[in-house]
């Protein structure tokens, strides 16, 4: 199974979106309840006001995309090796 066959599946690229936005919320949901004990206004303060909140949001944003795309990847490459096996 080639890289690039798994990259021009059609529902790839939106799953791997779908899961990026899944993992940011679960993850600020995790840090909120964990270090703020679910003071969402405390936990917005220090992560996007304090904080610089370009940094917030991009490192959200890079630890997003790299998760839902390993996971997507992953997930539809064992998807087609199962289909292709089934073709032999």
């Amino acid at each position: 199974m080639k890289f690039k066959s798994v990259l021009k599946t059609k529902k790839f690229w939106p799953s791997v979106f779908t899961m990026m936005v899944v993992f940011i919320i679960f993850y600020n949901l995790i840090i909120c309840g964990l270090e703020f004990r679910f003071d969402v206004a405390q936990f917005f303060q220090k992560r996007y006001v304090e904080i610089n909140p370009l940094r917030s949001i991009i490192a959200n944003l890079i630890g997003g995309f790299a998760y839902g795309f390993v996971f997507v990847f992953l997930q539809f490459r064992g998807k087609l090796k199962r289909e292709e096996k089934k073709e032999q």
